[in-house]
């Protein structure tokens, strides 16, 4: 089978640029001088023309803005939707720690009668914990 060369241009504004295909099967830039990522173009020098020491502005707090009302909206939810939501299994947690309690109870009720040595004692209650 053989491999034809093809030529692809690409109009971007008012740049024309050709990309070709040799003997591989992508496209590869031919002889692009501009590139961006070729580090030889004005634009790639772009960021180190920048102050370092800039402030915050008003332009820079708009641009956060949809994440900062994002975040106070999950946070919003996860105060309030998420508690809601598990409030039934902590109420069966609770419970289960309620039978746990009358369970251990009832254990040291049963071992003081069989032991017969109870009279006069109260019986411990249980921590919770």
């Amino acid at each position: 089978m053989e491999q034809e060369e093809v030529r692809v241009v690409i109009n971007n504004s008012s740049n024309r640029r050709r990309l070709s295909v040799g003997e591989s099967d992508c496209l590869s830039p031919g002889h692009d001088r501009s590139s961006i990522l070729s580090g030889l173009s004005g634009r790639s020098k772009a960021n180190s023309n920048l102050k370092e020491d800039r402030g915050i502005t008003l332009s820079d707090v708009r641009a956060i803005m949809p994440t900062v009302l994002i975040l106070i909206l999950t946070i919003f939810i996860m105060v309030t939707v998420i508690p809601y939501a598990f409030s039934s299994v902590i109420k069966q947690l609770e419970a289960v720690q309620r039978l746990e309690a009358k369970a251990a109870e009832a254990e040291i009720a049963k071992d003081i009668k069989v032991s017969g040595t109870g009279e006069g004692q109260t019986l411990p209650t249980p921590s919770s914990s």
